[in-house]
């Protein structure tokens, strides 16, 4: 069942908690409520599980609560009001750590750090191009049919979209995927220097530095060493403003440490950091391409395949940089769609396990999943019903390699950063619509017949 009273429902989490004074955090991602204790003796686990509209309850470090996206932010929200002295974040957090200090400096949470924050933008900006394009197809194909011509400063499509007073609203979406994709390094700036202790405003100036077309004149291009060359020259700007605040009297430092910080590190970005990060960047995103090109169907079904075990660790948020890169540089991210073939493979096995149990709690599980899975993310597949079945997470990652095996097959590539699902249908590149559609279906079909095969060979209910 789902939740229906979400301040009742706090209230529950926290009598089964041992009360608020166990509490030491609580923050939402995008599908979780995760929880930090003082002690994790006194947390009833078992209840928690049983708690309608908890879908999975995952222990690792931290306590986390998959309740699906949408309900997390409402019921970390409830908890906010029930615990005023607990530290209680609400925000867009997508990263999967395990809360542990041990973890608080690896290289995968350092990178998740500094590009999740970025997703909800991202997200936004794709979903708004990927629906400008199919409006822009469609104007071009009626544009055609009506034999209309163009002007001095608009294309046959634009006379079209003007004619039925749509060409404001794609020159608005045209701007706001113009805003996200064409200043990324600016918003990586900002958060790499958060992430890093260093100044967040300048950290966004080294990245507008990055973007300059006066770079020609150092013998760089705007842009090169891309987004790992950003992350680099911030990494070093934290030092160097460390260093700063240390030699600096306090009397002057207002003035001198920022001067000295973004002057010094400005000089290394253009002579040494941008030209040794753009052969790197470069080496990354055209091995990246070698392989998927030479191995191709074979390539997308081991890929795709992996892709959830790496999910459901958290380690797919390592490869956030990649995909952004690959955006940066190609202007499309070819491995993400084969990544994102997970989300059907696990629907396609949750639909199976549906379809073989008998119990009533998996039941309720796989109705409040699957929906929100097939439609964006598949953390609650993932977690709430084919982790628990064992099996069903394995007969899922081999459908998910037959999703992939069929992205390769038809190349089909993401212009943008976002969700999965069905969310992930406007972010297809060169309206390959129907051929994404046909290898999510293929890849949750095969996933969802071997999950119900394997699961009659197990008698599983």
């Amino acid at each position: 069942m789902a939740i229906t009273n979400y301040q009742d429902t706090a209230k529950t989490i926290i009598r089964l908690s041992g009360g608020e004074s166990n509490f030491v955090s609580v923050e939402n991602c995008a599908t979780r409520v995760r929880i930090q204790y003082q002690n994790l003796d006194k947390v009833d686990v078992e209840g928690l599980r049983q708690i309608d509209g908890v879908l999975s309850v995952i222990v690792k470090g931290a306590v986390q609560l998959v309740v699906g996206p949408g309900v997390c932010n409402k019921l970390c929200e409830a908890l906010k009001k029930e615990l005023p002295s607990v530290a209680v974040t609400d925000g867009p957090e997508i990263a999967d750590d395990s809360s542990s200090p041990a973890k608080k400096d690896n290289p995968l949470k350092i990178f998740s750090d500094i590009f999740v924050p970025t997703l909800p933008a991202m997200i936004a900006g794709g979903i708004v191009q990927g629906l400008n394009n199919v409006l822009k197809s469609f104007a071009a194909s009626q544009a055609a049919a009506a034999g209309i011509a163009a002007t001095e400063s608009l294309s046959a499509t634009q006379v079209w979209l003007q004619q039925f007073h749509l060409l404001g609203l794609s020159n608005i979406m045209d701007l706001m995927y113009a805003a996200v994709f064409s200043y990324l390094a600016i918003y990586v700036g900002y958060n790499a220097a958060k992430r890093f202790k260093a100044e967040p405003v300048l950290g966004a100036v080294l990245g507008c530095i990055t973007l300059s077309g006066s770079l020609t004149a150092f013998g760089v291009t705007s842009g090169q060493g891309g987004l790992i060359g950003v992350i680099a020259g911030v990494l070093l700007m934290a030092q160097i403003e460390k260093l700063m605040r240390k030699i600096i009297p306090n009397s002057v430092a207002v003035i001198f440490v920022p001067t000295l910080t973004l002057l010094i590190t400005t000089a290394a970005m253009v002579v040494i950091l941008m030209p040794i990060c753009g052969v790197i960047s470069t080496a990354i995103v055209s091995g990246l391409m070698w392989v998927l090109d030479v191995t191709g169907i074979f390539g997308g079904f081991l890929l795709a395949a992996l892709f959830p075990s790496l999910i459901s660790t958290g380690l797919h948020h390592g490869l956030g940089a990649i995909h952004m890169e690959m955006l940066n540089t190609l202007g499309t991210a070819p491995l993400l769609s084969v990544q994102v073939m997970s989300n059907a493979g696990m629907v396609g096995a949750a639909c199976g396990i549906f379809l073989l149990t008998k119990k009533k709690n998996v039941k309720e599980a796989c109705k409040g999943a699957i929906p929100t899975s097939f439609l964006c993310v598949g953390e609650p597949v993932i977690y709430g019903v084919c982790l628990p079945s064992g099996f069903g997470f394995i007969t899922g990652s081999i459908g998910a390699g037959i999703g992939g095996a069929l992205i390769r097959l038809f190349n089909v590539s993401f212009s943008a950063m976002g969700m999965a699902g069905m969310s992930a249908l406007p972010l297809v590149a060169d309206g390959k619509y129907i051929f994404y559609l046909i290898s999510y279906l293929g890849g949750a079909a095969a996933a969802c017949a071997l999950t119900y095969i394997v699961g009659k060979a197990r008698h599983y209910e």
